[in-house]
């Protein structure tokens, strides 16, 4: 490629990411973060090339993590005096991201200096006003985190690797986030390196870019040149890999965005998400829907891990009450046909009060304090019988046309279907584990005979179903506010 070749291709990359993402506009004020680096320079050059022509405002932002000494310094000193030169302000900090590792128990160096950079680049970004970052990663960062996401096990998400536009989320700070612009992000390193030298552009090398200490440059120095062995074009593969993840990706993403709009809720302070209609859908749907709804409560997908997926998806057929932990503080909780998904407080009771005993309509609706009830009659058992979880059929000879509901009462017993013997109400709550302080607002189906079903848990033995009934009666219960 010829150096006015390079200088049209990466000025080029530059104007179309800025124009295919909105932000070829005279209102767009950036943040350039720089490391002072062939690829941040190449993106803080092309980015001055397009400043006058598209009314851009540019400011440069430079972090030195306090950790190679002197060539740190002088890299900060470096960046500093490119932005003096191009009459563009700047901000130029240090912290000690070793230090920051050590306080926060961040396992990786490469991944608590990132989060520091990051949250850097975000606060320069809030207190300037900027509409996003930009930042100088080429095609060979992105094929090389797609490589990364591989070695550690990832999904489709994933293998997208960087893509021109994301936000970034903190990890520990739900308040904190940027939106990242990679302008440059079809460009190779080689066309940074070649576009720098074609203009004359002075850069920096930083040498622990070259330390096989870091997973990456293991990655850049070890594997993919191993891999060249395979396919000598292990890179383009890789992009072509990421490019067709992200179109999948973004398409997964509408469908989410569809079934959102019905499986999901808001109810202060927790998501709730309809579980029968969850556990209808394709389990990968299942997971990406239950994934928002963690980053919704956690405001990151920070520490989610495919384990944690799985362990919700589970309690979607699990009975009320049941109760998971999942990181950032964030709680998923079985309630009545619901799965919550929140913060510390979700485990609150999300039954209403019941007071009294209200009788319920034979057929027909009943409408209690956050219920709806359905009663229906049918003409012998269905070919298949509901769980008995929000939904549950009776003999109607046994249960009678006038059932009521009410909550439990002092002394009250129940013979849980498939045992012989009535038992307290109290010890079938403990064996199910219902919190106790959900347990003066579980509904009861109550007829004459007693308590023929604790909704939400188990149907009385007398009241079941036989072989000879004759006659069925159907009950339903929805909470209100749940989809009919």
């Amino acid at each position: 490629m010829t150096g006015s070749t390079v200088v049209t291709r990466v000025e080029g990359l530059a104007r179309s990411c800025l124009e295919e993402n909105g932000l070829a506009r005279r209102d767009t004020l950036l943040v350039v973060g720089s490391s002072g680096g062939p690829d941040s320079q190449a993106l803080l050059y092309s980015l001055v090339s397009l400043q006058d022509d598209l009314g851009l405002r540019l400011h440069v932002a430079h972090l030195n993590h306090n950790f190679r000494g002197e060539e740190a310094e002088e890299d900060a000193r470096f960046v500093a005096s490119q932005a003096e030169r191009l009459s563009l302000p700047s901000t130029i900090e240090k912290i000690d991201s070793i230090a920051y590792q050590r306080e926060q128990g961040i396992s990786s160096f490469e991944a608590a200096a990132r989060e520091v950079r990051y949250g850097f680049l975000a606060r320069v970004a809030r207190e300037k006003g900027a509409t996003a970052v930009a930042l100088g990663h080429t095609a060979d960062d992105r094929a090389e985190t797609v490589l990364m996401h591989i070695l550690r096990g990832t999904g489709l998400h994933g293998l997208r690797g960087m893509e021109p536009l994301s936000i970034w989320h903190h990890p520990r700070r739900r308040d904190v986030q940027a939106t990242l612009l990679r302008p440059l992000l079809e460009a190779t390193r080689a066309d940074t390196e070649a576009y720098c030298r074609e203009r004359d552009i002075p850069f920096h090398t930083d040498t622990s870019n070259a330390s096989l200490r870091f997973a990456r440059n293991r990655i850049r120095w070890r594997l993919i040149p191993a891999l060249r062995g395979y396919n000598p074009r292990v890179q383009q593969a890789l992009l072509r890999l990421a490019h067709i993840a992200s179109q999948e990706a973004s398409y997964l993403e509408q469908e989410v965005e569809r079934a959102w709009s019905r499986a999901a809720r808001a109810t202060a302070p927790a998501i709730a998400l309809d579980a029968a209609f969850l556990a209808s859908l394709h389990p990968h749907l299942q997971s990406l829907l239950l994934r928002r709804a963690y980053v919704e409560a956690a405001g990151s997908p920070s520490s989610l891990e495919e384990a944690h997926i799985r362990s919700m998806m589970r309690m979607l057929q699990s009975p009320p009450g049941k109760t998971l932990h999942l990181p950032q503080g964030v709680q998923a909780l079985t309630g009545y046909g619901e799965l919550l998904v929140g913060g510390g407080e979700v485990a609150r009771c999300p039954l209403p009060p019941l007071e009294g005993e209200h009788p319920l309509n034979v057929p027909g609706e009943t409408r209690l304090p956050g219920w709806f009830v359905h009663a229906e009659l049918l003409e012998g058992a269905p070919a298949e019988l509901p769980d008995g979880r929000l939904e549950a059929c009776f003999d109607l000879e046994s249960v009678g046309t006038k059932p009521a509901v009410r909550t439990r009462k002092r002394g009250d017993r129940f013979q849980p279907l498939g045992m012989t013997a009535a038992r307290k109400l109290h010890d079938l709550f403990v064996d199910e584990k219902v919190p106790r302080h959900w347990r003066d607002r579980v509904p009861l189906v109550v007829s004459e005979q007693g308590i023929a079903w604790v909704v939400g848990y188990r149907i009385a033995h007398w009241a079941r179903v036989r072989k000879e009934t004759r006659s069925v009666l159907r009950i339903a219960f929805r909470p209100e506010g749940q989809a009919g």
